[in-house]
């Protein structure tokens, strides 16, 4: 029998699967083209690497559940300095791996609030990180 745990886990991991299904229809409606889903480059995992246009984009997606009482929050999803660095090394990484060091690149957030599966909010920054640029 899985414990508390294994079964909080698998939670998260279905809750962050579907942010992440929602999150590339909304980039897709938008014209990006969707490259990978959760790319792991040496234990640094990206949620999705799109193109916009000429711009490589490295998508991170926040998911939450809101159970009641929902109030929609005026500030972005607060992403901790390190969590910023882990995602910029891994985009790094992959320009460097696929020789693209002329290509523009860019870091974006996506944050998805559901309710009982219903999406109540859903905010896109584009360059969340506060920086566009090219290697």
């Amino acid at each position: 029998m899985p414990d508390k745990f294994s079964i909080l886990k698998a939670k998260h991991l279905r809750l962050g699967r579907k942010g992440e299904n929602i999150a590339c229809r909304l980039l897709k409606n938008k014209g990006y083209d969707i490259l990978h889903r959760n790319l792991k480059l040496n234990k640094i995992e990206v949620d999705i690497v799109a193109r916009d246009g000429e711009t490589l984009c490295f998508v991170e997606v926040k998911t939450r559940h809101y159970k009641k009482n929902y109030k929609n929050p005026d500030n972005k999803v607060w992403v901790r300095k390190q969590q910023t660095e882990r995602i910029e090394k891994a985009g790094r990484r992959y320009i460097f791996k696929i020789g693209g060091q002329k290509l523009k690149y860019r870091f974006e957030l996506i944050e998805i609030g559901l309710r009982f599966n219903s999406i109540i909010s859903i905010n896109h920054w584009d360059s969340d990180f506060g920086r566009i640029g090219s290697n």
